[in-house]
């Protein structure tokens, strides 16, 4: 018999490198004494211990590694490197020769997979999807006689059955051994699954042979969600615990993350800490603030700190905090695109080299970057770019003496704020343009908060599509104005830098009411501004070395969208249709429930990007999915009454009536 045959696992040493997003990654057998000091400072960590139940000193390791190296070779040991760097630990076995086998309906050369990432660092971000998913296809590449490939998590172990989930694994059940409760998580091959063909929009669906169970990408979802920001999160998590619907969520990038450009150090929300993704819902939820801080063991320095905001970068680990936690959302897992098949009513999914069916999708994919026309002849400048991008490319500011920032909103200020402290002393001439008359703090009276309340936005989209067009621009002060604090900062800072010098002679201009009409490479290096004063017309060149746009976001529509485009039912603008419960008009062949989050400012109002709207617009959309009440929502929210006394309606006011703002049929 050939070596190559006796070997139970096909000679993982052999198997080769495997291309995964996050670089090359190989396996190498485990290597005593050489690799102990290693796993054995992995296996202390107590993120870890909890599910290894390995700590302890060298010999308790050692004990582990030697009873796979001495053995049958059914179980072996690697290390897992990523371009070369140890950085994970497998066991890769055969289930169908291991105990495992008496407690699931084992098949001939069932292949399993332990797994362990070492590095901190390395964990969260995806990498365990994309790794797992390498190596599952490896081993049914290797192993031709495999015909499956499994896992057996801890059910408590919610990362790592989302991470199995995540690289086309199924969960067919839950296990009972003996010494945990284990998610049994199954990758078959291709071809034992219904062929994608079979599925394809329009086709009729294969049902799965009689007895067996569909696999899960095959099962339909009640709701999937492309996307996972802050709102399809809330959505995620306020789904997460009801038995009424089945929901996935899909994001493209490897790990959370939110704003990673703007995580200024001292930056703090605009919102309360109650505007996390569940509380002003449920403030029971396990995916609440004060749970994250509880599990965080900080409660009582939170309680001591008596700040009703959070911090960006506070706000940002907790929202990743619960993503890495939740079971049903997946990332490193773009939906490429979106197809309707009308005979079996679903929406047909591409998403990450697997389809999923789902009755209903929401749209979460947030909103991009807004670059003002007038700097079309800059775009892609190495000194001109998004503040969205402004921590991840301050390098490209060293060596310029004259910084432009463009905007007034929060996140031109932030900006402002954070060139001051950086080039406190330095002789850098900072310049902060805004096309709004007056730098003007949001408003943030406690009434004039109510515009923030579901009972404004019943009001809102109620009015005339001509009169809302009208408010949300002349609203700007409710939603994109800077905080009184941060403005309150700069000054403060200004105010100190002005110690043995007047002001005039400080380095620092603050313009506004002045907008740029065009912008330019100047002739002798640098740019040039093209400005134009609001109130008196007067037009002007400001020459500067760097360029932050400050400018805003806009939603835009997802490419995934583009298959059934022509079924959804735009509106004169080319914008979404949407009801109060968030769906999407569409075509009446288009039946299942089409709904978006952060795309409805032209129908919602100024709420629409409100953190503090979040959880109660992702409740509305989980009740009109389920067809009943799974979150009790309130019915009045606000003291102010938006909306004129029920009555007899008057005639509109002649001047409105010729602007265009009567009741539209």
């Amino acid at each position: 018999m050939s070596t190559r045959a006796a070997d139970p696992l096909d000679r993982i040493a052999d198997w080769g490198p495997m291309a995964t997003p996050a670089g090359e990654f190989r396996l190498r057998p485990v290597r005593l004494p050489d690799d102990l000091p290693l796993l054995t400072g992995w296996m202390n960590d107590p993120a870890v211990a909890a599910y290894w139940q390995l700590a302890g000193p060298p010999a308790t390791t050692e004990r582990h590694l030697r009873a796979q190296l001495d053995g049958d070779g059914r179980s072996r040991p690697c290390l897992g490197l990523l371009d070369g760097v140890p950085m994970s630990y497998w066991e890769v076995y055969r289930a169908d020769l291991d105990p495992l086998a008496g407690h699931y309906p084992a098949q001939a050369h069932d292949t399993g997979l332990h797994l362990l990432i070492g590095p901190a660092d390395h964990r969260g971000r995806g990498l365990g999807t994309a790794l797992i998913r390498a190596l599952a296809d490896r081993v049914l590449a290797r192993r031709p006689a495999c015909r499956r490939v499994l896992a057996e998590p801890d059910v408590r172990n919610i990362p790592s059955v989302r991470a199995f989930a995540g690289a086309g694994f199924d969960h067919a059940g839950d296990l009972e051994l003996p010494d945990k409760r284990a998610a049994l998580m199954i990758r078959p091959r291709t071809a034992d699954r219904p062929p994608a063909a079979a599925n394809a929009p329009g086709a009729t669906a294969t049902a799965p042979a009689a007895g067996r169970p569909a696999p899960a990408d095959e099962r339909p979802y009640d709701l999937l969600g492309v996307g996972i920001g802050p709102f399809n999160l809330s959505l995620a998590a306020l789904a997460d615990g009801t038995d009424a619907l089945d929901t996935v969520f899909c994001e493209a990038a490897p790990a959370y993350r939110w704003h990673p450009g703007m995580l200024i150090d001292g930056a703090r929300m605009q919102v309360p800490f109650l505007a996390d993704l569940v509380s002003l819902v449920d403030p029971t939820s396990p995916w609440s603030f004060l749970n994250y801080l509880r599990h965080q063991e900080r409660l009582y320095p939170f309680y001591f700190a008596e700040r009703f905001q959070l911090t960006r970068r506070e706000y940002e680990h907790y929202c990743r905090w619960t993503a890495d936690r939740l079971p049903n959302c997946r990332f490193g897992t773009p939906v490429t695109a979106l197809h309707w098949d009308a005979g079996r009513e679903l929406f047909a999914a591409e998403a990450g080299g697997t389809r999923l069916w789902a009755r209903n999708v929401v749209l979460g994919t947030g909103t991009r970057p807004a670059h003002p026309e007038a700097f079309a002849a800059l775009t892609g400048h190495p000194r001109v770019w998004h503040s969205a991008g402004y921590l991840d490319r301050l390098a490209a500011l060293d060596g310029a003496r004259d910084i432009t920032v463009v905007g007034s909103g929060q996140s031109g200020a932030e900006v402002f704020l954070d060139l001051l402290r950086r080039r406190a002393d330095d002789g850098t001439r900072l310049r902060w343009l805004s096309r709004t008359r007056a730098i003007a703090p949001m408003e943030y009276s406690k009434l004039g908060l109510e515009h923030f309340t579901p009972d404004y936005t019943r009001y809102f989209h109620g009015l005339p599509a001509a009169v809302r067009e009208r408010l949300v621009p002349a609203q700007w002060q409710l939603h994109k104005a800077a905080s009184a604090e941060t403005l309150a900062a700069i000054h403060d800072l200004l105010y100190e830098r002005s110690t043995g010098r007047p002001p005039g002679t400080d380095p620092v201009e603050i313009m506004p009411g002045t907008a740029v009409t065009a912008a330019q490479a100047g002739p002798c290096g640098g740019l040039e501004l093209h400005c134009r004063h609001t109130d008196s017309g007067t037009e002007h060149t400001v020459r500067t070395d760097a360029v932050v746009l400050a400018t805003g976001y806009r939603a835009t529509r997802p490419a995934a969208l583009d298959p059934i485009a022509h079924l959804v039912a735009w509106d004169e603008h080319g914008r979404y249709r949407v009801d109060l419960d968030h769906r999407v008009a569409t075509r009446p062949e288009l039946t299942g429930g089409l709904y978006v989050q952060n795309a409805e400012l032209h129908t919602h109002g100024v709420g629409t990007p409100d953190l503090g709207l979040g959880a109660h617009r992702a409740a509305v959309i989980l009740n009109a999915v389920a067809g009943k009440e799974l979150h009790p929502l309130p019915a009045r929210t606000a003291w102010t009454s938006f909306a004129p006394p029920a009555g007899p309606a008057a005639p509109p006011h002649p001047e409105e009536a010729a602007r265009g703002t009567a009741v539209q049929p």
